[in-house]
């Protein structure tokens, strides 16, 4: 009994012994686990409890050296802004005091706004810092703003971090720190109610600590498409190097070596060979010797780095032609693919910026103006642009419906020349307006019966 009982548990060890070598645990160095993992037996070698996200100087490196990887960043940012794309508006301010201040944002500020943006795509957390002549280390005072000194600067997760590394929701102060040393000593102490965060991919609650509330970088979720796309073009380049390879096979080589000045013998005389080629497009060689010139196939290659650039393009949800410049083909025009990623836009940039954009325009608005109006407004213009043959055709379908307005007495002409003004389809000057002689004002009439029987 006792003999069967051990052999019973030799084949239990065994089969945990299996598990364990045959696992991802032990190929990533973790701790094994008893039972066998059925998540890591699918995912194999695709999870590690790595982040990316850490490893700025690796980061910074990447979005310098590889110019996808700067258009995967630039350009869904670039497209957001896109033709003043975000719409400020106050119906307590004057429409001078609302066009100054929208030039001056798009002026001074918005450039600032689209660089913490990126940066928060790239290392998982970007901010904006209001910098003025007030205590840094002070709550900022907006009352005191109005004709002040008021410069927003760009910043990132790792040169403006939260004091003593707790979570940027509920810091009270940020450090301005010296990356190059390490972060050991801040070079300023600010106050967190000048500083303006943006996180990057959100985190489950398991990280979130770890984050210290910032988000997660682009790269954690390309880096395996990113490592395939990278070694294809490398392999690519290496093929290219050794597409025509020159073989000469040279009689009695191995005696000629063995003498004392043989390899410089044979070194001397590819070199005739080579040059003599490259020139005269001809060879002298001894009867016994042998040419040959191979060529490698590039069959396949094209098809597979096209495919691995789709992969990248799932995983960074960035349409082919926003990446790679290439545009859709076959069947397909391509709006779909732009719907999607005006979407994308939308969710990912747009709508967490808002908040971003509303914090620098309120306090532009207390430098130029003295207070910061409680109905100020972010909106988005559309960003779907109408080719000129359908601007023209919804113009003169607006038009055509002003018109009947007019001709059934519903607006007046002063009305309507007012509203084509604003939507830019029919430009009438202040004057002209006033000049505008109404035929038809209700105004004029008691009552509606009198409306009615006129």
């Amino acid at each position: 009994m006792a003999k069967n009982r051990n052999k019973k548990q030799n084949t239990v060890n065994n089969a945990k012994s299996n598990a364990v070598n045959n696992g991802l645990e032990s190929s990533l160095g973790l701790p094994c686990d008893e039972r066998p993992n059925p998540i890591y037996d699918a995912a194999g070698h695709n999870i590690t409890p790595y982040y990316i996200t850490f490893w700025f100087p690796y980061l910074t490196n990447a979005y310098k050296s590889i110019g996808f990887v700067q258009s995967a960043i630039n350009q869904i940012v670039d497209d957001a802004f896109r033709n003043e794309g975000a719409i400020i508006d106050a119906a307590t301010l004057e429409t001078d005091e609302l066009e100054r201040l929208r030039r001056d944002f798009y002026e001074y500020d918005v450039e600032d706004i689209k660089d913490a943006i990126r940066w928060g795509q790239l290392y998982g957390g970007g901010c904006i810092v209001a910098n003025t002549d007030q205590n840094p280390t002070l709550p900022l005072d907006e009352k005191q703003l109005q004709g002040r000194r008021l410069k927003f600067l760009a910043s990132d997760r790792w040169h403006c971090s939260p004091a003593d590394g707790v979570n940027i929701h509920v810091a009270k102060e940020f450090y301005l720190t010296d990356v190059v040393n390490n972060f050991k000593n801040p070079l300023q102490v600010i106050d967190s109610s000048r500083v303006k965060c943006f996180t990057g991919l959100p985190t489950p609650i398991y990280i979130r600590n770890i984050m210290s509330g910032w988000g997660l970088s682009i790269f954690e979720a390309i880096l395996k498409p990113l490592q395939q796309y990278l070694k294809a073009m490398n392999v690519a380049l290496e093929l290219l190097d050794e597409a025509k390879i020159d073989v000469i096979k040279i009689f009695d080589l191995a005696s000629v070596l063995l003498s004392d000045d043989g390899e410089q013998k044979i070194r001397k005389r590819i070199d005739i060979v080579t040059k003599n080629k490259n020139y005269k497009s001809s060879i002298a060689m001894d009867s016994q010797d042998d040419y040959q010139q191979k060529q490698i196939s590039f069959s396949g290659l094209p098809e597979m780095i096209v495919q691995i650039q789709f992969l990248v393009c799932a995983a960074l949800k960035r349409p082919y032609s926003k990446l790679f410049g290439k545009g859709s083909s076959g069947f397909s025009s391509g709006d779909d693919d732009l719907e999607n990623y005006n979407t994308i836009v939308d969710s990912e940039i747009r709508t967490p910026a808002t908040q971003l954009v509303k914090w620098a325009v309120g306090l532009r608005c207390a430098q130029l103006y003295g207070r910061i109006p409680p109905d100020l407004k972010i909106t988005w213009k559309p960003l779907r642009v109408m080719s000129e043959k359908d601007m023209s055709e919804i113009n003169s379908r607006k038009l055509a419906d002003y018109l009947q307005l007019v001709d059934r007495q519903i607006m007046t002409k002063k009305q309507v020349a007012q509203k084509l003004t604003e939507e830019n389809i029919v430009l009438f000057s202040e004057e002209e307006i006033a000049a505008i002689d109404d035929e038809f004002e209700p105004e004029n009439y008691n009552n509606v019966e009198d409306l009615l029987i006129d």
